[in-house]
């Protein structure tokens, strides 16, 4: 069997020993997903980490990417898990995905808003981002500012809109909790129960979607998201991170963003 010992996984990856489907294969990252719905990522190296995955070289990701075909079986292995004659082995290096707080965040400054490329559902990200806003983002705005203090949400009403694996109105919720989190405007106890009153997620959006927003609850997010909020503090270094930023998904990067900036201006009281 050949064997693939990744460069580096996640702390925060489900129990890998369980039932799982081939649920997608992309040019730079290949999904699974568990009987109970949970998200196992295996991500070409370069193109960052998610919460729930491990990164794999590039020659063995594209050679094992050629391998695959529809149907494939997924198989538990004491030593990881086996796709076909391929066993990717559990990984000797291991990260932290979860966003610690600095005591002096730095906010974004409004002029990187000022951006061509499109969001899903509000245009390019300038004029989404202008004022006064459209007024569904007001809306979303007010409920992210209620859950934020302790309030109820159903977010299964917003939540799936939009094009996208992770759908628009799902990856600007993601860039709120970013910011929440960036911030230290939420902490464990909100976030654990931050969906309690939206019921099954999956009924309103995708599989992926539900798990990186259960992920962003608890402060845990993708890499780039991670280098952007780092960035903030450096600013030689953000326009290189918001460029990485813009670049995820075909607008998931943009929605992103522009809800990072909501959530900064609800939290700086500026909305």
């Amino acid at each position: 069997m050949n064997v693939i010992t990744p460069l580096l996984g996640s702390q925060h990856v489900p129990d890998i020993h369980q039932s799982w489907q081939l649920a997608g294969v992309w040019r730079r990252a290949m999904n699974l997903l568990s009987d109970r719905g949970e998200l196992f990522t295996l991500h070409r190296q370069g193109s960052g980490i998610g919460p729930g995955g491990w990164v794999i070289r590039q020659r063995e990701y594209d050679a094992l990417r050629e391998r695959l075909h529809s149907g494939m079986a997924v198989k538990n292995h004491p030593g990881g898990i086996a796709l076909g004659e391929t066993l990717i082995a559990s990984p000797r290096r291991r990260c932290s995905l979860r966003l610690i707080p600095y005591a002096d965040p730095a906010p974004l400054a409004s002029r990187w808003m000022m951006q061509a490329e499109e969001t899903g559902l509000f245009g390019p990200l300038y004029q989404a981002a202008s004022q006064p806003l459209h007024g569904e983002l007001r809306q979303f705005a007010h409920c992210f500012q209620k859950a934020l203090a302790g309030g109820k949400v159903d977010w299964s009403l917003w939540l799936g809109k939009g094009p996208g694996l992770t759908p628009s109105q799902d990856d600007m919720l993601t860039g709120m909790l970013l910011a929440a989190w960036y911030f230290n405007a939420i902490d464990r106890g909100v976030g654990s129960r931050f969906f309690n009153a939206s019921g099954d997620l999956a009924r309103a959006t995708t599989s992926v979607s539900v798990n990186y927003l259960g992920y962003a609850a608890q402060g845990c997010f993708a890499s780039p998201l991670l280098h952007f909020t780092g960035a903030l503090r450096r600013t030689e270094r953000l326009a290189a991170a918001v460029e990485t930023l813009l670049a995820l998904g075909h607008t998931s990067g943009a929605d992103t963003l522009l809800g990072f900036w909501l959530g900064q201006q609800i939290i700086k009281g500026k909305s």
